[in-house]
């Protein structure tokens, strides 16, 4: 009897330091390992671990009209180069005003030419980020990622020629590693809003017609209009948002300066049939300030500008310190786009309202 009440004492004694102990131990095996370490630690073929970067939001239960939702970035053409320490600075500036005026946002969108896609330049970049408290991020393939093919053997670019050691697929598998992505084109549903991801397949190696523009294959353009379809009918009151880097030609200013899109009839007659798509582009460079980069067709077009560098009205860059993107604030009854200067942490007025289920 004695023994047993010791045998006894002693399971409760176990079951009460296990009890203790439980959540240092659950809480370890969900623990994020700092990012710069997990950096350092990989070999320089193994995939950049972009999808270990980010911390969750949880969802707002609110419906209140005057508060947002959610809120979202958009920032493109951040050109990051293991060499080029002004657009490292840039993009760190970017990345640290973002967190200051939406801590609490739930996605940041990098919309294309996040470097010259060489691996040097995606591990600056992540690097850069995971120096950062980020929202979870989703990225779009620009022309940029594919300029391995201009890449000279001592690492500086050559535009006459092609590089035969590199091809289309090789810089979007290179792409692909950093975000655990399958395909060029993706969808992310995040509390019931759909955000639409599509990207250019191939480069100048496989047609030197495509020059700098996206080529978006039958199956990708089947792909979004099948995904188009069903956001619009799961919920008709609420925007699609749909991202590529190029521009639909003759929407946004600057996007008549070359086609953009390979299809670009086939893509426009897609999305021209559902008004709630909110397509957001890059590309240009072109100033948030001083052009009109937010126009309503059809659809409704905006464009980021370029965290790098900044382009006038005459298609040349401005040579200044500028550096820009967007915000958008998704209410129940609306959206409100505004655009962000961040090499003087200010808000470029005035922001853009787009309303939804309102007659």
């Amino acid at each position: 009897m004695k023994q047993r009440k010791q045998t006894l004492t002693i399971r409760i004694l176990l079951s009460a330091l296990f009890l203790l102990l439980l959540p240092t131990y659950a809480w370890e095996a969900t623990a994020i390992v700092p990012v710069s370490e997990s950096i350092k630690a990989l070999p320089n073929k193994e995939p950049l671990p972009m999808v270990k970067l980010f911390r969750t939001i949880p969802k707002k239960t609110s419906t209140a009209s005057d508060e947002p939702l959610f809120s979202f970035s958009v920032l493109s053409d951040v050109h990051v180069g293991a060499e080029d320490e002004d657009s490292q600075k840039r993009f760190r500036t970017a990345l640290a005003d973002h967190h200051l005026i939406r801590p609490d946002s739930k996605l940041m969108v990098l919309n294309g030419d996040l470097s010259n896609g060489n691996e040097a330049d995606n591990r600056s970049l992540v690097s850069i980020m995971s120096e950062h408290t980020l929202p979870p991020v989703h990225a779009t393939i620009g022309n940029h990622e594919y300029y391995g093919m201009w890449q000279t053997e001592n690492g500086g670019q050559d535009t006459s020629k092609l590089n035969p050691n590199w091809t289309s697929q090789k810089a979007i598998d290179l792409f692909h590693q950093m975000f655990n992505y399958e395909k060029p084109y993706q969808e992310l549903v995040m509390d019931d809003y759909h955000f639409l991801f599509l990207g250019g397949e191939f480069y100048r190696d496989v047609d030197p017609n495509v020059k700098e523009d996206a080529y978006l294959s039958t199956e990708q353009l089947a792909w979004l209009q099948e995904k188009l379809k069903v956001a619009a009918t799961a919920a008709p009151n609420k925007p699609i948002f749909v991202f590529l880097h190029q521009p639909l030609v003759h929407t946004v200013d600057g996007s008549d300066q070359e086609l953009g899109v390979v299809q670009h009839e086939e893509l426009r007659a897609i999305v021209n049939a559902y008004p709630n798509v909110v397509f957001f582009s890059g590309h240009t460079h072109w100033n948030l300030e001083t052009t009109k980069q937010i126009k309503q067709l059809e659809f409704l077009a905006v464009s980021s500008a370029s965290v790098h560098e900044i382009w006038n009205s005459n298609n040349e860059p401005e040579g200044s310190a500028a550096s820009q993107s967007i915000v958008v604030d998704v209410y129940t009854d609306r959206i409100v786009i505004q655009g962000r200067e961040h090499s003087e942490k200010r808000w470029i007025e005035p922001a853009f309202v787009k309303r939804y289920g309102v007659e």
